[in-house]
């Protein structure tokens, strides 16, 4: 007759140290991978309120931020008019089928609106579009 031994309950168990060390490698990843989008949209810009669907689009758009003082913000960057056309002319050769957004504060002259429009045909870019609020007005 055969005796079965105990066995022992320490060897058992599960060493959960290397699930753990992968969890936190994984959380550092997404945290170090993770693109702030919002870089774009940090200035304070109070976009002109209208009707209509939100802008939807897969690809990630370039940003020409407008600000209320008629300078022009890209990438968080304030630029002038002359090197807004040099980072879009860089950025039509790198993607020239990128969306082009404009967003103008509502409190900005319409003219640099348009002077950036001016300046991203000129470079190549032959569509733009312009952000407005779409929540509804109370």
């Amino acid at each position: 007759m055969k005796v079965i031994q105990a066995q022992d309950e320490e060897a058992t168990g599960v060493d959960v140290a290397p699930l753990i060390d992968i969890l936190f490698t994984l959380i550092i990843f997404f945290l170090v991978t993770t693109t702030f989008q919002e870089k774009e949209k940090e200035e304070e810009v109070r976009l002109p309120r209208q009707g209509g669907s939100s802008l939807v689009n897969k690809d990630r758009p370039f940003y020409i931020n407008v600000l209320q003082d008629g300078t022009y913000s890209v990438g968080g960057e304030i630029v002038k008019l002359d090197d807004l056309e040099l980072k879009l002319k860089l950025r039509f050769e790198e993607k020239p089928d990128q969306k082009l957004v404009l967003r103008g504060d509502s409190k900005a002259f319409h003219g640099q609106t348009a002077s950036a429009l001016d300046v991203a045909r000129r470079v190549g870019f032959s569509k733009a579009s312009i952000a407005y609020d779409t929540r509804p007005l109370n």
